[in-house]
């Protein structure tokens, strides 16, 4: 068997001085001219009917280009990388279904003004029952927090044996899904 020439040996890191030193730069550190700062709102609440957004003062607030709710985003649901979840969309649809979901998003001329109009948006929610426990959702009787029969949205199995033979009945499009979600399970 051939030797490895990285696993399992020290690689130097071309980026280590610039880090340590401070010099190295990050996204966070690029400044362009007429550049906007995004902030997003995010629920407080881990289960909760939203009965209303209203964005009024932030949009009045000089800085602000833009306040956007799920009205803005015409309840458009999210499908590209995650399927079968019959609610998931970019700003959260009249209910959020965890704590931290996204509810609405200002853009301003800098991070300042934008976390000001976030203090600034009024959202008015009733709290829902919440249910922090898998097991718990799924029994008959839990509080629904997706719109699907026991909050499963999905099921799959997971089978051991031959990897390569596995491999060999996948037809092409099942093995570019099976190395795109393997990709997105290890990033």
């Amino acid at each position: 068997m051939k030797a490895l020439s990285i696993v399992g040996k020290s690689v130097p890191r071309v980026d280590g001085l610039e880090k340590v030193t401070g010099r190295a730069k990050y996204c966070v550190d690029v400044e362009l001219s007429r550049m906007l700062h995004a902030k997003v709102l995010r629920s407080k609440y881990p289960h909760a009917n939203i009965l209303s957004i209203d964005t009024s003062e932030a949009e009045r607030l000089p800085g602000v280009k833009a306040v956007i709710t799920a009205e803005d985003t015409f309840k458009q649901k999210v499908e590209v990388i995650v399927r079968g979840i019959p609610d998931l969309h970019p700003l959260a649809v009249d209910k959020v279904r965890y704590m931290g979901q996204e509810v609405a998003a200002v853009a301003a001329e800098d991070e300042l003004i934008a976390e000001e109009a976030l203090r600034l948006i009024k959202v008015e929610y009733e709290e829902l029952p919440a249910v922090l426990d898998p097991e718990e959702a799924m029994k008959p009787g839990a509080p629904q927090i997706h719109d699907v029969e026991h909050n499963i949205i999905g099921e799959f199995a997971t089978e051991f044996g031959d990897v390569d033979k596995g491999l060999r009945k996948l037809t092409t499009y099942s093995k570019t899904g099976l190395l795109l979600s393997i990709f997105i399970c290890a990033t």
